[in-house]
C-alpha cells in the first residue's frame, strides 16, 4: 500500500474514532461511506475534503442525554417539580416532528406521568386547567421554522397559558430571531453556537488560515450550488459542520448530506456522507376511520411513502429492541415488542411509557 494511501486510511480511522464509531462492522460501513463520498469530488479536491471531513462533529447520544438532563433541570425549576398542569409536545405541525425523538428521554429525566406527553397535535387535546405548554426541538438554525410555527400556531393557545420552547442546539443568530420575533414565554437552549461555528466565517474556529478557508468555501459552494441551489452552504448560509445521530439538519453543508432522501435537487447524483431524511411538514390529517395505531405496511402512493418516514422498523435483539432509523446508527431501547413488526411511533412511545410507568411505580414503593 502506498504511503499516501496508508496516511489517508489512518486519517479515516482517526475520524471514525472521534465520531465514536467503535464496532468493526460499523467502522467498515462508515469507511465505505467516506470513500464513496470522496469520489464525488475531483482528485485535486480530495485533500481539501479530508480537511472538511476531519472537522465534522457527530453529536453523540451521550451529549444529547446530557443536554436533555440540563434542560430537564431547568424545567423542574420553572415548574417547581409540579408538571400536573403542563403538557409537552414536539415543535411542529405533527406529533412526529423531529423533537418527538427526544420525548421519552425527557420523560425519563423528568420522571413524570405519561399524560404530560399526549403525543397528539396540541389543538387536539383539552387545554382546560393547563397552565403551560412546552415545545421540544432538536435545533434552531435560521430560526425560520420556529417563528413560522409561532405565528401560525401560538395564537390558537389561550393567552393565560405560558408557552416554552426548549431546544438542544441553537445557532446564535437564529436564536436571536426566535426570541425577537416569536411570542414564546421563554426560549431555553441547551447549547448555543456563535459565529465562530460557521465553517467559513472570518471568525471560524475550524479554519484559521484565510487562504485555506476561502479555498474550501469555493469548493463547497461549487457543489452546494448544484445540490441545494438556494442554500449552497446550508439553509440561510448557516455553514454548519454538525450531524445529529437521528438526522442531519439542513443548516449543515449540503455536500455532507445531499442525496435521494433529502430535499436536494433531483437529478444530481451524489453520495451523502451522512443521510438526511426530510420530515414531512404537513399538519396531521383528519381521522380516516382507521385506529390511530394501525401500522402502514404498503408504499401505495407518494403520500403513503411520506407517512412511513414517521414509522420505525422494529426487530428483536437479545434483551433489547433495536429501532432501525432512516439515518445511520441504531438506538437500543429495553422493551418487549413483537419481532419483525412495523409500528407507528405513537404506539412505540406508548409501550415505552407504559414500561417506564411500571419502573417508576416500583421504584417509589
Amino acid at each position: 500500500m502506498p504511503d499516501k494511501e496508508k496516511s489517508n486510511d489512518a486519517r479515516i480511522d482517526a475520524v471514525l474514532t472521534r465520531w465514536q464509531i467503535t464496532s468493526e462492522q460499523e467502522r467498515l460501513t462508515k469507511k465505505a461511506d467516506i470513500l464513496g463520498w470522496l469520489e464525488n469530488f475531483e482528485p485535486s479536491e480530495r485533500e481539501d475534503m479530508y480537511v472538511i471531513l476531519e472537522k465534522i462533529e457527530v453529536i453523540s447520544y451521550a451529549k444529547i442525554r446530557d443536554w436533555i438532563g440540563n434542560l430537564s433541570r431547568e424545567l423542574k425549576k420553572i415548574f417547581k417539580d409540579d408538571f400536573s398542569s403542563v403538557r409537552i409536545f414536539p415543535l411542529g405541525d405533527s406529533p412526529s416532528a423531529s423533537g418527538a425523538n427526544f420525548l421519552y428521554d425527557f420523560r425519563e429525566e423528568l420522571r413524570i406521568s405519561k399524560k404530560c406527553f399526549p403525543f397528539k397535535y396540541f389543538t387536539e387535546i383539552d387545554l382546560t386547567g393547563i397552565k403551560a405548554l412546552v415545545f421540544v426541538d432538536d435545533i434552531i438554525g435560521s430560526g425560520d421554522q420556529a417563528t413560522r410555527f409561532a405565528r401560525k400556531s401560538l395564537p390558537k393557545i389561550p393567552q393565560n397559558i405560558n408557552k416554552y420552547y426548549v431546544v438542544l442546539l441553537a445557532l446564535k443568530n437564529g436564536l436571536n430571531k426566535v426570541i425577537k420575533e416569536a411570542s414564546f414565554t421563554q426560549v431555553i437552549p441547551a447549547k448555543v453556537l456563535s459565529e465562530e461555528y460557521k465553517a467559513f466565517s472570518p471568525k471560524s474556529c475550524y479554519f484559521k488560515n484565510t487562504k485555506q478557508r476561502e479555498r474550501l468555501k469555493e469548493i463547497c459552494y461549487k457543489y452546494g450550488k448544484l445540490l441545494y441551489r438556494d442554500h449552497p452552504l446550508g439553509y440561510e448560509d448557516s455553514q454548519g459542520l454538525f450531524v445529529f445521530p437521528h438526522n442531519v439538519p439542513n443548516n449543515t453543508l449540503p455536500i455532507i448530506w445531499a442525496g435521494p432522501e433529502s430535499e436536494s435537487k433531483p437529478g444530481v447524483l451524489w453520495k451523502p456522507l451522512w443521510k438526511r431524511v426530510k420530515i414531512p411538514t404537513q399538519p396531521p390529517k383528519e381521522p380516516s376511520g382507521k385506529p390511530p395505531s394501525e401500522p402502514i405496511t404498503k408504499r401505495e402512493t407518494n403520500e403513503k411513502s411520506q407517512e412511513m418516514q414517521q414509522h420505525l422498523d422494529i426487530k428483536d435483539s437479545p434483551g433489547t429492541i433495536v429501532i432501525l432509523q432512516k439515518g445511520d446508527g441504531d438506538i437500543n431501547i429495553n422493551a418487549n415488542l413483537p419481532s419483525k413488526k412495523k409500528k407507528p411511533l405513537r404506539e412505540l412511545y406508548d409501550k415505552l411509557a407504559e414500561s417506564f410507568d411500571k419502573e417508576l411505580k416500583e421504584s417509589l414503593e
